[in-house]
């Protein structure tokens, strides 16, 4: 699940995880952002399923269309492609993001279309509450596209060292457990 937010001008951040996703497929994700204006984030992610020998790559532009708010809500809009080399599909996709945050956590909203060069478009949605307690932040998320069963998780992550965060989810899907397990770099 996606916030509302982005980077502020010159920050950004690296994500790196492992993810056991159904039928035990692990993929492991490289994903940077960066804040080049106020209000607009640009980033990557480049994914490796080793399981099956598939690479994807994927580049977005995140844009924060209200201020940011640490008591309301804030809204977003991500829009990118997702290529799978050598296969020939390209996959655009759009993210309306809502978030709204109070005392008693946040709460993140999604909801999307993805159009892939081999196939209509579909349907994404994802919700998730989270809540941050003295050492860690604990939350939980549903989310899913058209055609194909919800995944729901639970985590928690914890910043370990100044601008370093450790986050692990685990849930279910297609009646597999999945998991996934990273870290994230703040610059």
């Amino acid at each position: 699940m996606d916030d509302a937010n982005v980077n502020a001008v010159g920050a950004g951040h690296v994500e790196v995880w492992y993810e056991r996703q159904p039928g035990n497929t692990d993929v492991g994700t490289v994903a940077p952002a960066f804040g080049v204006a106020e209000g607009l984030e640009i980033g990557a992610a480049f994914a490796r399923d080793s399981t099956n020998g598939v690479s994807t790559n994927l580049v977005q532009a995140k844009f924060r269309w209200t201020a940011s708010q640490e008591d309301g809500c804030n809204v977003g809009t991500t829009f990118g492609i997702q290529n799978t080399p050598g296969s020939g599909t390209n996959t655009p996709f759009v993210v309306g993001l809502f978030t709204c945050n109070s005392t008693w956590g946040s709460v993140h909203v999604n909801l999307g279309t993805q159009h892939p060069s081999d196939g209509p478009s579909v349907g994404t949605w994802g919700i998730a509450f989270e809540h941050a307690f003295e050492a860690f932040t604990a939350h939980v998320e549903t989310f899913g596209q058209e055609q194909t069963s919800p995944k729901l998780q639970l985590g928690v992550r914890k910043d370990i060292a100044k601008n370093i965060q450790l986050d692990a989810t685990v849930g279910r899907a297609d009646n597999d457990t999945v998991l996934s397990l990273g870290m994230k770099f703040m610059f």
